[in-house]
C-alpha cells in the first residue's frame, strides 16, 4: 500500500502540476513510507529553481547546465555563502537534494507520534510572482542581431509585448526600470542607487502595467555605459520595500544585460556582493539573471547564484525575441516559486497550530518524502535533506522552501499536514 493511502484524509490536487495541498488528516500510525531519500525530479535542469527545464515549450533558452564555484563566494558547488537569523552560516546549496522518508505515523521530533491530526481539507496555491525588471540600455544594446534587421532592444521590446499579453501571465505583477540612467557617461546620474529605486513603470497587475511597460521599453533608446552595480542595488532596494508591503506575494528582481559593468563599481564580484545582500535580507528577494547577446556565462551565473536562483538564463543569438519570452515566463511561474500562502481552514473556528505543520513530498512517480523544518534560510546551509521555513515564525504568512528542496519539485505534489510535529532537519 502506498505510504499516504494510511492517512485519512482528503486531498484537492491539481493535474499535471505541484499544488501545495493542505491535508488534515487523521494518522492511523501503521504505515512506514519506505522512501530511500532518492530524489525524482532534475537536479540542475531548472529555470533558476524548482526543478522545470527553461527549455519547456520548444524553447532554446536553457539556464546554464552546471554552475561554477558558488557565487561571490567561490566556495562550494552551486550555491551561495549566507549567514542566517537561525544562527546557521555557510554555503546554501542549490543542486536538488533528497528528502527524508516519510513516516505515516507521524512520529514528531521526538520520535513520540502525534494520535491526532484532524481537521478539513483546504487547497492552497503557490505564491503570486512579482517582478521588477531592471534593463540594461547601454549602447550594445541597439546591436543589430545576425541576419537580421533587428536590434537587441527591438527583439526585447517584442519580448515583452509577448509576455504581457500571453495568457500563461496570470497573477503575474512586473514593474521596469533601466540603466544607466544618464543615456551617457554622467557618473553623478548614473551612478545613483536611489535613483535606481525609484522604478520607472512600478510594479502592477499585467492588466493594468503591460501597455506601460512596452511604452518604457520604446521610450528609453539604447544609449550610454553600463553601471551594472548600482542599477542592481537600487532595484534590490525597491523590491525589499514592495516585498515589505505586500507579505502575500513573492517579490523577485530580474538582471537584463548584455555585457561586463562599465561604469561605477567596474568589478564583476561586486555585482554578486549586491545580489547575494538581496537574498540575505530579510525579504529574501532573489535575483534572476537573463543574458541577452555575447556575455560573460560564468559571471552570469555567479550573479544568479549569489541571488539564489542558480543559473543564468541565455537568449539563442538566433532567436533572442522567443528565448527571452520564454525566460520570463519560466521566472515567474507560480509553481517554480516555492513560496506558499498558509490557507485559512474553512472552518472560521479551527485553530492551526504553526508548530505542528508537516511538508511532504509525493513525486509523480516514487515514494514520498518528508521536507524537515528549519529554523530560517540559513538552516538551509547545514541540512542535506533541504528544508522548509516560516517567513516569520512569530506571525508566519507564508512557507518557503530551501532551494535545494525547491530544485527537487518537479511533477507530484506537496501537502501540508495540519496537527503533525515536523521532523526536524539533521545537523
Amino acid at each position: 500500500m502506498h505510504p499516504l493511502t494510511r492517512i485519512s484524509c482528503a486531498t484537492l490536487t491539481s493535474a499535471l502540476a505541484i499544488g501545495l495541498i493542505v491535508s488534515a488528516c487523521s494518522s492511523d500510525k501503521s504505515g512506514t513510507g519506505d522512501g530511500g531519500g532518492a530524489t525524482a525530479g532534475s537536479s540542475n535542469s531548472g529555470g533558476g529553481h524548482g526543478g522545470s527545464s527553461a527549455a519547456s515549450g520548444g524553447s532554446s533558452v536553457q539556464p546554464g547546465a552546471g554552475s561554477s564555484n558558488g557565487g561571490a563566494s567561490s566556495v562550494g558547488t552551486g550555491g551561495s555563502s549566507v549567514v542566517g537569523s537561525g544562527g546557521s552560516s555557510g554555503v546554501i546549496p542549490t543542486a536538488a537534494c533528497p528528502g527524508l522518508p516519510f513516516d505515516g505515523s507521524a512520529a514528531g521530533e521526538g520520535g513520540a507520534s502525534d494520535a491526532a491530526c484532524t481537521g478539513v481539507s483546504v487547497e492552497a496555491e503557490s505564491v503570486p510572482v512579482d517582478m521588477f525588471i531592471m534593463m540594461d540600455r547601454s549602447q550594445s544594446m541597439g546591436f543589430t542581431l545576425p541576419n537580421s534587421t533587428m536590434t537587441r532592444w527591438d527583439a526585447l521590446k517584442a519580448a515583452v509585448q509577448s509576455f504581457v499579453s500571453a495568457p500563461s501571465a496570470g497573477a503575474i505583477g512586473a514593474g521596469i526600470g533601466f540603466f544607466g540612467r544618464s543615456g551617457g557617461a554622467d557618473d553623478t546620474l548614473d551612478c545613483n542607487v536611489a535613483d535606481y529605486a525609484k522604478p520607472v513603470v512600478a510594479i502592477g497587475p499585467l492588466a493594468t502595467s503591460g501597455a506601460a511597460l512596452v511604452k518604457a521599453i520604446d521610450d528609453t533608446p539604447p544609449a550610454g555605459l553600463t553601471p551594472t552595480v548600482p542599477a542592481l542595488q537600487g532595484a534590490l532596494t525597491y523590491a525589499k520595500v514592495w516585498a515589505t508591503a505586500h507579505t502575500g506575494r513573492a517579490t523577485i528582481v530580474v538582471l537584463v544585460t548584455d555585457g561586463f559593468p562599465t561604469q561605477c563599481d567596474a568589478a564583476p564580484e561586486q555585482i554578486s556582493a549586491a545580489a547575494q545582500a538581496g537574498y540575505d535580507s530579510d525579504q529574501h528577494i532573489k535575483t534572476y539573471v537573463i543574458g541577452v547577446g555575447d556575455v560573460a556565462k560564468f559571471n552570469l551565473d555567479n550573479y544568479a547564484q549569489s541571488g539564489g536562483t542558480q543559473t543564468a538564463f541565455l537568449t539563442d543569438a538566433s532567436n533572442v525575441s522567443d528565448t527571452f519570452l520564454q525566460a520570463l515566463l519560466n521566472i515567474t511561474d507560480s509553481k517554480l516559486a516555492c513560496e506558499y500562502g498558509i490557507p485559512k481552514p474553512a472552518d472560521p473556528t479551527m485553530q492551526v497550530d504553526p508548530d505542528k505543520v508537516q511538508i511532504v513530498y509525493t513525486p509523480a512517480s516514487g515514494d514520498p518524502l518528508e521536507v524537515p523544518k528549519v529554523s530560517a534560510l540559513g538552516g538551509c546551509a547545514n541540512s542535506p535533506n533541504g528544508g522548509w521555513y516560516y517567513d516569520n515564525p512569530a506571525a508566519p504568512t507564508k512557507i518557503s522552501v530551501c532551494p535545494c528542496t525547491c530544485s527537487s519539485f518537479a511533477a507530484g505534489r506537496v501537502d501540508v499536514r495540519l496537527g503533525c510535529s515536523p521532523r526536524i532537519s539533521l545537523r
